[in-house]
């Protein structure tokens, strides 16, 4: 097998990943609306999702243009240029995405190969040109215009969407409200039918253009007659949504289900370019000069200029793994969980941490509003305010969904209209940025943002908001840098690249499932049961017991061996700590108002529970800082007698957290006595630190320092011993 022959099977390997890594991406996209409104089952959300992907896949084969000559002119690049070009944008597309899907953010796989293409085309151009002075210039080669062009529509998409999705939501829950009392029939069938009918015409926007299914007359006497068809449309669906009901079929859930086949389908017709359609024009590429009889270099790509249709096969076998993807991807799941929890209307555990400029745009509009309320007459601020009271029963308050089946509605509906009408205008638009934003103004309408929660929902908003143009930066810069190395070292720079990114995709897998894990553990247990066991934490406590050992572990590890490069992860980790033991605590009290239970012998033991995590970890953090501080400051280094004594201590620390966790020791050891021998040895230690001090050998600073590293060991030990008293 020849060197390209080898270049296409591996774009085409890179493409099944690249499916793989881009569906778990853009799941959140159609998969977020009926998640959180729990609309039906996680496998019937899963199942009408993927009957849509498959139909979008197929409607896909007009668009692969974009991969093969949308961002270059392909007829100004010999073959072999267009193939360094094309491996140089699928490793960094799979690595990139992957790379977002790891910390659960979603981003634009629009961008990503945008701007993948540009910056891998860019890089090559101008390498030609310094290799040829005869050679075009580099405006030439590449069609810059258009990455100008999907900016502005970023930032009119982002705008349009959210205030659209406010607006919507806003009216709608003032015609709503939160009461279901209040869902009358008339409401409920005009409502769902309205949305039946725009998602009906986004269907065929969408899904029928560029397909053969429709001939071309057909399709434009359909756009052109969109009033009528619309009227038409919502007269039938009038009338199905009234029989419906009346058989006492949740015509709300219908509307949720619909349009997230319709979303579904028009993410798999718009965005499986972004995935297999460089692999495609790899393959046209190659298919073009294996024939020819020229070299490699010898052979412009004008051929990739032509219109294409792509391969029944191909696509339906791309749908099928995307489809695979939503089933079996645990990080879909959690790119979509981060939009959800963004959008949800109780409180919880907030991921984000707010910063100066959440907090200041929160400041600006709580002053703002209040003074705006001021201006309302007082019964119109009542009145307001009673359409937005929420229902609360604490028996079901713990297990509620996200948000109702009505703003998961207005989601799928608005986030249909607006790419209908940009679609219309032919403009650029992302359904990532369409369906976030609507999400997130839905969302502050329904008053989710509260006080207590805003900052942090901002936040969060602002790092997805920023991941997208960081998209655009790191794809163009890892676009370009991959192209360089493959276009000047070749089948060097391919297998170290491949290499890399194998080794890449690997520990961002496990660094996933070991977050996955971390966030399994503040589950109790099973939500459904509103029992003692779901407020226990003593699961939790086993978990930081061991995390405990490893600090401490760590931290003595760092005094004795003095590495500098050790205090900057140790700093990190116990900082994960604490925020876990953080977001545990909030879990807890939102469990108790939830639940209400009463004051009983068991729950103070919880509550003790918690006082010695937080000790714990206080103990953790300033042993931590002052192990930082003797290393870094380059203080004298603890003598043999002291370096004994600490080593000894890790593995006392070690086994009496392993032992209170119920690992370590067997049933009838004393589990007591691990802790009486970490007691006598920093008797031990405190002895041999005022030895040196006394002899001369360290200066008062360093025994400063030596002395409160026992304080906090004692006061690890002082919690420890609490926690054997609990087992």
């Amino acid at each position: 097998m020849g060197y390209y022959e080898l270049i296409v099977g591996l774009l085409f390997l890179l493409a099944i990943l690249d499916l793989s890594v881009g569906v778990s991406n853009d799941a959140v996209n159609f998969l977020n609306s009926a998640i959180g409104s729990r609309v039906a089952s996680r496998r019937v959300i899963l199942l009408v999702a993927g009957g849509g992907v498959l139909a979008g896949s197929l409607f896909s084969s007009g668009i692969m243009e974009v991969a093969r000559s949308g961002i270059f002119n392909p007829d100004l690049f010999v073959f072999a240029d267009v193939m360094v070009i094309f491996l140089a944008v699928m490793l960094a597309d799979v690595l990139l995405l992957d790379l977002f899907n790891t910390f659960a953010l979603p981003t634009s796989t629009t961008v990503s190969i945008v701007f993948e293409l540009l910056g891998a085309a860019t890089a090559v151009a101008v390498l030609i040109i310094l290799n040829d002075p005869d050679a075009a210039s580099l405006i030439d080669y590449v069609k810059a215009d258009r990455a100008l062009i999907i900016i502005g529509g970023i930032v009119l998409s982002i705008t349009f969407a959210f205030v659209a999705g406010t607006i919507v939501q806003f009216f709608s829950r003032m015609l709503f409200t939160f009461q279901k009392r209040n869902h009358t029939t008339a409401i409920r069938i005009g409502w769902s039918a309205v949305a039946f009918t725009v998602i009906s015409y986004f269907l065929i926007v969408k899904g029928l253009k560029g397909t053969g299914l429709v001939s071309p007359s057909d399709l434009e006497y359909i756009l052109s007659n969109a009033g009528w068809i619309m009227l038409g449309a919502l007269a039938v669906w009038t009338v199905i949504m009234t029989i419906l009901n009346a058989l006492r079929v949740d015509v709300l859930a219908m509307v949720v289900l619909g349009g997230t086949f319709s979303l579904a389908l028009a993410f798999a017709s718009n965005d499986l370019v972004n995935f297999i359609g460089v692999p495609l024009a790899g393959l046209a590429a190659f298919s073009e000069w294996s024939g020819s009889g020229l070299a490699p270099g010898q052979m412009t790509m004008e051929a990739l200029s032509g219109p294409v249709k792509g391969n029944t096969l191909i696509l339906l076998g791309a749908g099928a793994i995307m489809v695979t993807t939503l089933w079996l991807s645990s990080k879909a799941r959690s790119v979509t969980q981060t939009e959800v929890n963004l959008g949800r209307q109780d409180e919880g555990i907030e991921r984000f941490k707010p910063g100066p400029v959440s907090r200041g745009i929160v400041r600006t509009f709580l002053a703002t509003g209040e003074a705006a309320m001021q201006a309302v007459p007082r019964q119109w601020r009542a009145e307001l305010a009673s359409r937005f009271e929420q229902e609360r029963d604490h028996a079901l308050q713990l297990d509620r969904p996200a948000f109702d089946m009505l703003r998961a509605s207005v989601n799928l509906t608005v986030a249909s209209i607006l790419i209908v009408f940009a679609t219309s205008l032919k403009l650029p638009l992302s359904t990532t940025f369409v369906s976030f934003m609507v999400a997130m103004g839905t969302s502050l309408a329904d008053r989710a943002w509260g006080r207590d929660s805003a900052v942090y929902r901002l936040a969060g908003v602002f790092s997805v908001i920023g991941g997208w143009f960081v998209t655009a930066l790191g794809a163009f810069a890892m676009g370009a840098t991959f192209a360089v190395l493959i276009k000047l070292f070749g089948g060097v720079a391919i297998a170290v690249l491949v290499v890399l990114a194998a080794f890449a995709l690997f520990h961002s897998f496990r660094y996933h499932e070991r977050r996955t894990r971390m966030e399994a553990v503040m589950r109790l247990t099973s939500p459904d049961r509103m029992d003692r066991e779901s407020l226990a934490l003593h699961q939790h406590l086993s978990q930081s017991l061991k995390k405990n050992a490893e600090v401490v572990d760590a931290a003595l590890n760092v005094l004795i061996r003095r590495k500098h490069r050790k205090v900057k992860r140790l700093r990190a980790l116990v900082q994960d700590d604490f925020d876990s033991t953080r977001d545990i605590e909030n879990e807890f009290v939102r469990r108790l108002n939830q639940v209400k239970p009463e004051v009983e012998p068991w729950l103070m033991s919880q509550l003790g529970v918690l006082a010695s995590e937080r000790d714990m970890l206080q103990a953790s953090r300033a042993l931590v800082e002052l192990a930082g501080e003797h290393v870094l400051n380059e203080h004298s280094p603890p003598t043999d007698g002291v370096a004994d004594s600490l080593a000894t201590l890790r593995e006392l620390f070690g086994d009496s957290c392993s032992a209170l966790s119920g690992e370590a020791l067997p049933e009838d050891a004393p589990r007591k006595a691990p802790l009486d021998g970490i007691s006598s040895e920093l008797d031990t230690l405190t002895g041999r630190v005022l030895a040196d001090l006394y002899s001369g050998g360290i200066s008062t600073r360093n025994t400063t320092l030596m002395l409160g590293v026992i304080l906090e060991l004692r006061n690890m030990l002082r919690e420890l011993r609490r926690v054997a008293g609990w087992r």
